[in-house]
This record gives structure tokens, C-alpha cells and sequence, in this order.
């Protein structure tokens, strides 16, 4: 058996594909994961085939116009220019998706290529399941992530949110994908998707811990809340990211935890002026700080390392955030599952989408803070360290912790994956 994963986003979007991948490798089943054609040295690494999709996302978020996007945190206008630069890539993704899938027997959806995996598998008549890391599907006890992070005084309007987000996803690939589905014999989808999986009778993976946001009372029969996925250690080895170099675990070795900074791939506030504010703080708190520059290029401050900054290169965040006193990072789904698994405490500087959400909910169950990347400052910076470094934020971070470290949300997801693998007839098309 065959069984393709297509994300289009950056590693984060694609690591937890990459994980079930190999787990599912290790059941005896076949695996491939198409991801745009930056992520092929990561996929390939890691040790899963790959298979390319056109176009370069790391390209995309780090040019002028990309970075203003995010600074801006401004869903709506980020939306709408994805949906212009789809209209020029759009048919070279769909080609090459078709290709990633020429011999599959099933297919797993993630991020952002939803549409494109739901077409694939209806052309195909093969099983499709989507693997989210995102809330998309619609309930009365939270608004949709990328709407608002704040609750809504009647259950009916959370789900309106999940609406207006269709809409607005709609408008990104529809021209696009309208034409590909008509290549293939297929009738235009009414709505994305991922919108409408549980009427298409699509089963969806949500792919985080329930221990951090509970299983929704009303979601559908076929919505299964699996745990966050992790990778395995095996795989990190094959990434490079187990061998911490001798230059961080001196430093570590030689004074008290420290607190890690580090945005992944948004973008970090001018970094001259940041890295003098962290130097202030990490002198008001007496901590250390070990920054990460992530996509950012960090060579021009390089030269202020001192006893109290030290800067990291990649390493696998599973074996340094335990060894941290605090986590401060932008709140994407993976970073925060991997630092709340730590039980440590954990600051969020939220830039868009999804990462408001998981702010808001670290915030919620008492174990870190949440703050805005637009309005981040060193007054407000310091001020949510001095919160998370008290006792009761890491006590109640401890606590998590150990909730999370006792879930198998890979191992969940990989036997709900072989559910439905192992029934095709259960396809929507096939009913």
C-alpha cells in the first residue's frame, strides 16, 4: 500500500506529516510526502520519499512584500495576496500533486493543500483523510483561529467564524481549481474542502493534545482528536539536530537554565535593537538567554554574545527546552506543543493565524503568556518573564507537562490512519 501526504507551507506544516509518515513506514506501509520544493533537503533527510510541488514558501515569506504580510498580522491581506501568487502557481502545484500521487492508494491532506489532496483522491477513487494542526472544523465552543482568539458570547456565532473563514479560503485556489477539477472530469467543489469534510465524509485527524484544547462536544463521527505528533528521535538524528555542539552545552553547563527566544520562521523585530533589549532584560531578570534566529539572520549581532547571550543554531527543541527555564517563541502549532510537553513555561509572541490560538489557550490554562509580536516591547517582554518565572506558572507548566508526555498522539493518528485505509469503500465518492 501507498499512501501520499501533501502539505504547502513551511517544515512545520510538513514535519508532523513526516512523522506519521514514518510511523506509518514502520506498520509496513508504503509512504511519500509532496511539500514545495524548499522542504525537499528536510523530507529527504528525515527519510521519507519525497515527491516536489512547485514553488519555493520559504522564498515567498521571506521577501519585502512577504515579511510585511506577516508584521502586519493582518489575515485578510495575507489571504489575499496567497490567492494572487496561487493564480501564478496554482497549475504547476496541480501538476506536479498529480504526479506525487500516480501510484497512491490513499492520500492525507494538510496544510493549505486540502483542495488539492480532495480532488486527487476523488479522480483517483481512493481514501483521503485530513491531518490538521489547525481547528477547521466547526463547533459552538471556540471561534475559528484565524477570526478571533476571544470567546464569543453565544455558541451559534463560533460556528458563523468557521463560515466566514470558508469563505475566505474559498476565494484563494477556486479560479484554479475550478479548471484543474474540469481537466479531470470533476464538477467545481461548492466551498474548500476542508470546509465541508464532514459532509463530504472526509474523517479528519486534529493533531494536538485534548489536555490543551478539549474534543469538541459536538464534533463530527468522523473527527478524531489524536494528541500533538511528534518526531521520532531516530528521525532528528537523521536532521543533525540530536548532537548539540560543545560550544551550547558549556554554556548550558556552566550557570543556571536558561530562557530560550526564538521565532522559527517569522519574522524577529529589527534585531540590533532586540538583541540589546534581551541583553537589559537578561540583566534586570539575572537570566541567560539562548537566542535562535531561525529564518532570521542573526550574524550581525553575533559579535554581543556574552556569558548572558549565547546564540544557537538548529537543535532539536525536544532536548533543549526541558533544559530551559522558560520558552518564549511565536506560537506555532509544533513549537508550542513541543514546549508545553517540556513543562516548562512558555511566552508566546503570536504574528498571525493560528499562533493568536495558541496563545491565547497557554494563556488560558495558566501556563505562559500571551503577547502580540506587533506590540511586543522590552517593557511588555519582561514584564510576561517575570509572570512565567514565578512559581505558580511553573508549577502549573510541570503539571502539563507530564499530561502531554503521557499522550502517544502519533501512535493514535497512525492507527486511525489504518482505520480508514483499511475501509476505501467509506469514500464519499464511493457511497
Amino acid at each position: 500500500m501507498r499512501v501520499v501526504f501533501l502539505s504547502y507551507g513551511t517544515r512545520g506544516d510538513a514535519q508532523p506529516q513526516v512523522a506519521l509518515a514514518e510511523g506509518l513506514q514502520a506498520r509496513g506501509v508504503q509512504t511519500r510526502v509532496a511539500a514545495p520544493e524548499n522542504l525537499e533537503g528536510f523530507v529527504a533527510k528525515a527519510g521519507a520519499e519525497y515527491a516536489p510541488l512547485f514553488g519555493n514558501s520559504k522564498e515567498i515569506m521571506e521577501s519585502e512584500k512577504g515579511q510585511r504580510w506577516l508584521r502586519s498580522g493582518n489575515v485578510r491581506a495575507f489571504m489575499k495576496e496567497v490567492a494572487n501568487i496561487s493564480k501564478q502557481i496554482d497549475p504547476d502545484v496541480f501538476r506536479m500533486g498529480l504526479e506525487a500521487v500516480h501510484d497512491a492508494d490513499a492520500i492525507v491532506g494538510g496544510t493549505l493543500a486540502e483542495d488539492l489532496a480532495y480532488t486527487l483522491a476523488e479522480y483517483k477513487k481512493i481514501p483521503i483523510v485530513f491531518g490538521h494542526t489547525i481547528p477547521f472544523e466547526p463547533t459552538r465552543e471556540y471561534p475559528q483561529p484565524f477570526v478571533t482568539t476571544k470567546a464569543l458570547p453565544f455558541g451559534f456565532l463560533n460556528r458563523v467564524t468557521f463560515a466566514l473563514v470558508r469563505k475566505l479560503l474559498t476565494s484563494v485556489h477556486a479560479e484554479s481549481l475550478t479548471t484543474f477539477r474540469a481537466s479531470l472530469g470533476l464538477a467545481p467543489l461548492r466551498a474548500t474542502a476542508v470546509s465541508r469534510a464532514a459532509e463530504l465524509g472526509v474523517p479528519t485527524l486534529q493533531l494536538w493534545s485534548k489536555h490543551l484544547v478539549p474534543h469538541p462536544a459536538d464534533a463530527g463521527p468522523k473527527t478524531t482528536t489524536t494528541g500533538f505528533v511528534r518526531l521520532p528521535a531516530a528521525v532528528h538524528a537523521r536532521l543533525g539536530e540530536t548532537s548539540p555542539s560543545e560550544a551550547l552545552t558549556t554554556w548550558l553547563d556552566a550557570g543556571p537554565p536558561p530562557v530560550y527566544i526564538g521565532f522559527g520562521s517569522m519574522p524577529m523585530p529589527a534585531s540590533e535593537a532586540f538583541t540589546h533589549d534581551l541583553l537589559v532584560i537578561a540583566k534586570e531578570l539575572d537570566i541567560r538567554i539562548a537566542m535562535s534566529g531561525g529564518w532570521n539572520d542573526l550574524e550581525p549581532v553575533r559579535h554581543l554574545a556574552c556569558d548572558q547571550l549565547h546564540f544557537i543554531d538548529a537543535v532539536d527543541h525536544r532536548w533543549l527546552f526541558p533544559r530551559c527555564a522558560a520558552v518564549v517563541h511565536h506560537g506555532g502549532a509544533g513549537t508550542t506543543s513541543t514546549s508545553v510537553e517540556s513543562g516548562v513555561p512558555t511566552v508566546v509572541c503570536s504574528v498571525f493565524a493560528d499562533q493568536p490560538f495558541w496563545g491565547a489557550r497557554v494563556q488560558k490554562l495558566g501556563v505562559g503568556v500571551h503577547l502580540r509580536m506587533a506590540k511586543l516591547n522590552r517593557a511588555r517582554l519582561t514584564a510576561a518573564l517575570r509572570r512565567v518565572l514565578g512559581e505558580d506558572v511553573r508549577r502549573a507548566a510541570r503539571a502539563m507537562g507530564e499530561k502531554l508526555r503521557a499522550e502517544d498522539g502519533g501512535g493514535q493518528a497512525v492507527d486511525a490512519l489504518l482505520s480508514v485505509f483499511g475501509q476505501p469503500t467509506a469514500s464519499a465518492w464511493q457511497r
